[in-house]
């Protein structure tokens, strides 16, 4: 039973990284990819997911973004506890022969109905899987990044989202529209002025950790470090502010305005995932 009581934690964790893995394996070059809000993007289909059952999620969105975009998008999913947010054995079976009955079964559902009718002969159709998250098919030709966002949060209306940067360079945000884990204060820190990123978020050595990584671990937020490999050359746009520091020497900041600081300064995307009282975030560079 060990591995079906992990499952549903190891698969949310295993749906947060297979939904980058586009990202970090996109060969497109920068000149390529949107820069502003208003640029326009061809095709767009979101029509299954990594995790999630029967379409797209919230995940599957921000990915195909972080795909095509050439700047910044940070995503905080909502905070779902179990057993409750997470669908059961028998419920995915049954939702899964119901789309077979009908043919519209995708590949990676194939996939899943093949997983769980394994799983099925040898644990309790009660055990939890994944988190149940609202699911959306999505196709659209010729939409700007801008129009393609408020689309996505009507189709799934737990999230909004925000451009935290500005108009020539951006750093949208996606996060739940109540409930945020990351509204908590933190205070300022002006000495020294600026503080290096890897100083603030250093992993834990024994009692010692980051600055910023303590902080987030009083609150249940583990980081967890990918190596996406090296980033495709390009020429960068200048950049006034000086990469590898944040300035932390601000009053009323919130703990996502520090992660939005990191983000602006190191050109890294975000995502904070995971179940309530154990939630992981992961940072990897956008694309160029």
């Amino acid at each position: 039973m060990r591995r079906c009581r992990q499952v549903g934690l190891l698969v949310l964790i295993a749906g947060m990284t297979g939904a980058l893995a586009t990202a970090q394996t996109d060969a497109r070059s920068h000149a390529k990819r949107a820069k502003t809000l208003n640029d326009t993007l061809e095709t767009i289909r979101l029509t299954d997911g990594f995790e999630n059952i029967g379409g797209a999620s919230i995940q599957d969105a921000a990915s195909m973004l972080r795909d095509n975009v050439a700047f910044p998008v940070a995503l905080e999913m909502v905070e779902f506890e179990r057993p409750k947010d997470f669908v059961t054995l028998d419920e995915a079976l049954a939702k899964l022969h119901e789309m077979q009955s009908v043919g519209s079964l995708g590949s990676r559902d194939k996939d899943r109905l093949h997983e769980y009718q394994e799983m099925a002969k040898a644990h309790q159709g009660s055990e939890v899987l994944v988190p149940r998250q609202r699911t959306f098919t999505l196709v659209r030709n010729r939409i700007t990044i801008r129009d393609l966002l408020d689309e996505i949060i009507k189709l799934d209306d737990e999230y909004e989202w925000n451009n935290s940067g500005t108009d020539r360079k951006p750093l949208i945000v996606i996060q739940p529209r109540v409930l945020s884990a990351l509204n908590w204060p933190v205070s300022p820190v002006c000495r020294p002025h600026r503080i290096a990123i890897e100083q603030a978020l250093a992993a834990c050595k024994g009692q010692e950790c980051g600055s910023f990584t303590n902080l987030l671990s009083e609150h249940h937020i583990s980081v967890l470090y990918m190596y996406v490999g090296p980033v495709s050359p390009s020429k960068p746009e200048p950049d006034p502010s000086p990469h590898g520091f944040i300035d932390w020497c601000s009053e009323s900041l919130a703990a996502r305005d520090v992660l939005n600081r990191i983000a602006r300064s190191s050109r890294m995307s975000w995502t904070l995932g995971g179940i309530k009282g154990m939630r992981f975030l992961m940072f990897f560079p956008v694309g160029r």
